[in-house]
């Protein structure tokens, strides 16, 4: 089995079942705190618009993970927003507006901080990280962060954040795992929904972790990485790929 891992291109032949492994990691991950109308605005279309957009984006990096060549997961690694690092007394916020769901909104997204971390242009933020279901659980995430994140570092980075659903704890699991630590809480304005005459607002709660690169790296070293991942993966999986 072959494990690689290539940037994010504007190419169907990658979008495409990519796109397929990140819908079907997304509703594995919101399944139970989404409602079913608001997931079924979450279509195919949907994840295929998101990550040709990501591949447009200069100010981001996308790093694909493929076994045997199909694309299964990703990670996102962009600039922090600015309004990240002018808190005043403990709180910050930045006015988003624009076109959502049809309709024209304004929100305040707003950000508390619960402890003060140090964040500046040596810092960047994680905006996503996805693998196929079918390849969970088997070390792989990991694997795609320990070879992506001591890049960064060569590159001058020090730092980074993530923000994660308050209510995965999976996921805060896994993150823990890496040496992120909570910092700061804000809250997501993800769909505006209109049934029977009544609109609803989905807003989600968003938990943000904080870790230096050199303790991420420390933390992974200490998983041991092997290649017992593509060993799991062929125990778990057999031939699916």
């Amino acid at each position: 089995m072959k494990v690689s891992i290539r940037c994010l291109e504007k190419k169907l032949s990658q979008i495409l079942p990519l796109a397929e492994a990140y819908q079907r990691s997304y509703n594995k991950l919101s399944q139970g705190y989404k409602s079913p109308e608001e997931m079924a605005l979450y279509t195919k279309g949907y994840f295929l618009k998101k990550l040709w957009k990501m591949a447009e984006d200069k100010d981001s990096v996308v790093a694909v993970l493929n076994i045997n060549d199909r694309p299964c997961g990703f990670v996102r690694y962009s600039a922090i927003p600015e309004y990240y690092t002018c808190p005043v007394n403990g709180q910050s916020r930045d006015l988003e507006k624009g076109m959502l769901d049809g309709f024209e909104f304004a929100w305040y997204r707003k950000v508390n901080f619960e402890r003060d971390v140090p964040l500046n242009n040596k810092t960047l933020i994680v905006n996503q990280i996805y693998l196929d279901p079918k390849i969970q659980r088997c070390g792989l995430g990991t694997y795609l962060l320990s070879k992506t994140i001591p890049e960064l570092k060569k590159q001058g980075y020090e730092s980074l954040i993530i923000e994660y659903n308050a209510h995965n704890e999976n996921a805060e699991k896994f993150y823990k795992g890496i040496g992120f630590r909570a910092f700061a809480k804000t809250q997501d304005f993800d769909h505006i929904i209109k049934k029977d005459g009544q609109t609803t607002f989905c807003i989600s709660d968003v938990a943000i972790a904080h870790t230096t690169i050199d303790n991420a790296i420390s933390c992974m070293r200490d998983k041991q990485l092997s290649k017992t991942y593509i060993t799991m993966v062929q125990q778990k999986n057999g031939q699916s790929y």
